[in-house]
Parts: C-alpha cells; sequence; structure tokens
C-alpha cells in the first residue's frame, strides 16, 4: 500500500507529500451535492449524499448526526475503512456511523475511487498508475469530503477528526499531512513502515496482485532485494512511510492502534511510527499514544473502538 525508507533523515514538508502523490492543485469545480436519501436510526439522523470531486465525477458519501446538531455545530469525524471495503461498512456490521452520531459528532464517511458504488478496480489501477499515484486519488477525495462538510451547518469545522481503519489509517496520516483542517487523528491499522513491511512477509500480503509481487515471489527474492525493488518502480514511497508521516503531525492528537496478531500491520510498525513521531511531541507528549491490542489480529475490536471514541471525546470535545 504504502511508504518507504523509515530512516529518512530530512524533514518532510507537505509540499512533498503532495508532490509524492501527484495532489493536483485545489480547483474550483462546484459540489453540485445532492441528497439521494435520508432516515433514522434510534436518535441519529443518517443521509445518502453524492458530490462532486475535484475532478467532477460523483462522490457518494454516508452521512450521521444527532438531533443536537440542530441547535449547535458537532464536531467532525471523517471514517474509512480499509480496502477492499464500502462506506457501508462503517454502518453494518461496525454500526459506527450511528452510534458514534448519537455520541455527539459529525460523522462521514466516503467511497474510495475503485471501490464501493464507484467503478473499477483497485488493483488494475494500482497495477497501471503506481501506487503513490492512487493513494494521491484516495487522499484527494478526502479532501472533497471536507470540503463537503465545511457546508453543512451541522458540522463544526473547527474541530474536526480523522479515523481510519488499514488503508484508511494511513489515509488518515497522509490526509493529516497535507491537511491541516484535520486537528486530531486515529489510525487503527494503518501505520505502514516499509522497513517492517519489508523484513517480513507482510509485502506479499499488502501487494498482492503485482507483478513485481509475483516476480519476486518466484525468485525468492531476500527481503534487503524486495525493498530496493519496490523503491526502484515507486521511489514516492521513500517519503509515503508511516515513521515519516507520523512525525510531521505535532502537535496535534494522534492515536496509534493495531492489534498483536496483526499479520499486515504488525505490533513492531506501530512501535517504529509511535518511535519516530514521539520525538516531534516532546513538548506535548499527551497527545500522542500508542496501543496495542491484545489477541486482536487485522480488525477493530470494541475496545479499540472505545478507545478511539474515548480519544475523540477527549480532543474534540472536551479541549477548549
Amino acid at each position: 500500500m504504502f511508504g518507504g525508507c523509515s530512516g529518512t533523515q530530512e524533514p518532510v514538508t507537505a509540499v512533498q507529500i503532495r508532490a509524492a502523490l501527484s495532489l493536483p492543485q485545489p480547483g474550483d469545480t462546484p459540489l453540485a451535492a445532492q441528497l439521494e436519501e435520508s432516515w433514522r436510526r434510534r436518535d441519529a439522523v443518517l443521509e445518502r449524499i453524492t458530490f462532486r470531486g475535484h475532478q467532477g465525477q460523483p462522490i457518494p458519501a454516508l452521512v450521521g448526526y444527532s438531533e443536537l446538531a440542530h441547535t449547535r455545530p458537532l464536531p467532525v469525524i471523517l471514517c474509512m475503512p480499509g480496502s477492499p471495503n464500502r462506506k457501508e461498512d462503517l454502518d453494518a456490521p461496525l454500526d459506527l456511523l450511528s452510534t458514534w452520531s448519537q455520541s455527539g459528532f459529525f460523522v462521514i464517511s466516503i467511497d474510495r475511487p475503485y471501490h464501493g458504488d464507484r467503478p473499477g478496480n483497485p488493483e488494475q489501477a494500482i497495477r497501471e498508475k503506481g501506487l503513490p499515484r492512487v493513494l494521491g486519488e484516495y487522499v484527494n477525495d478526502l479532501t472533497r469530503a471536507l470540503d463537503y462538510a465545511a457546508t453543512r451547518p451541522e458540522a463544526d469545522m473547527s474541530r474536526v477528526g480523522m479515523l481510519g481503519l488499514s488503508m484508511g489509517g494511513m489515509e488518515s496520516l497522509l490526509l493529516a499531512a497535507v491537511d491541516e483542517r484535520v486537528g486530531c487523528v486515529v489510525s487503527v491499522s494503518g501505520q505502514l513502515s516499509w522497513q517492517d513491511v519489508f523484513s517480513t512477509d507482510s509485502w506479499q500480503l499488502i501487494f498482492t496482485g503485482l507483478p513485481l509481487t509475483k516476480r519476486l515471489r518466484r525468485e525468492n527474492a531476500a527481503a534487503a532485494t524486495v525493498h530496493e525493488a519496490f523503491l526502484e518502480q515507486m521511489p514516492e514511497l521513500s517519503i509515503l512511510d508511516a515513521p515519516v508521516v507520523a512525525a510531521m503531525l505535532a502537535p496535534r492528537p494522534l492515536l496509534l492502534m493495531t492489534g498483536q496478531r496483526d499479520p499486515y500491520v504488525t505490533p513492531a510498525a506501530a512501535r517504529r511510527t509511535h518511535a519516530a513521531a514521539r520525538k516531534s511531541y516532546q513538548i506535548t507528549p499527551e497527545k500522542l499514544q500508542l496501543w496495542i491490542a491484545d489477541d486482536v489480529g487485522h480488525a477493530f475490536s470494541p475496545q479499540m473502538q472505545d478507545r478511539a471514541l474515548l480519544w475523540f471525546r477527549r480532543w474534540l470535545v472536551e479541549q477548549p
């Protein structure tokens, strides 16, 4: 999915991240938002929305908020599932959309390109365009989701957080790196440290389907060879690396989580990301936290959900 050399020495800037992702300059494409459907679940108002991306393509979204939003705007949480999941997976089976809406947040999720209600195949897109450019398409649409949220009177854009699961967890780090509107981040199983990915078999799971992966498997290539081959094909990965990006986010609150048994994003990768960020958070250490969930694989367990929600409450609600 992402990242590069965790040993990068020079500080990385948002401009460099934008270039690595091939992000275009923001345009003036109208959102042209349309309400497709609205319904209620318990005390939550749920909506199915479509708005336009930077290139004019339709972006389907789910929005949820409580009746409290009619009296005052609510803190915003942009939520993204993993890949190949779709936005509806945050509504069922996770039930995050309505539960977190009832907890006093304006919650929004979208289908990333090539997922859910959007045409295309993500593996094919990565083969044709390369992972960095496809990641850039994902992040670009997330900025558009925040543009849409800014048009809603129910949303308080001075208090914005992002929750990302798996690929969404890496997207949360990247979006915060290029968009200062994101003031609080929870990255779940999304800390892709390439040093750890390529030193284990994780790369075969993450990059499954790519011709390069198939060739390196046939050759039974050593870890160092695999790492070098991927960086040669996608040099942008050298800075699209979770430890590098996480170190850029201080002093914004950042919670990193993964499962103790996660085969994709191992505890070692999460710890490396946390260690890389710790120096940037020396003045505000309380705003950086790492939690390894016992006996959990590549999942978002109920205990992890509770901790994530508490993090958002602490920094988007309780803090002035």
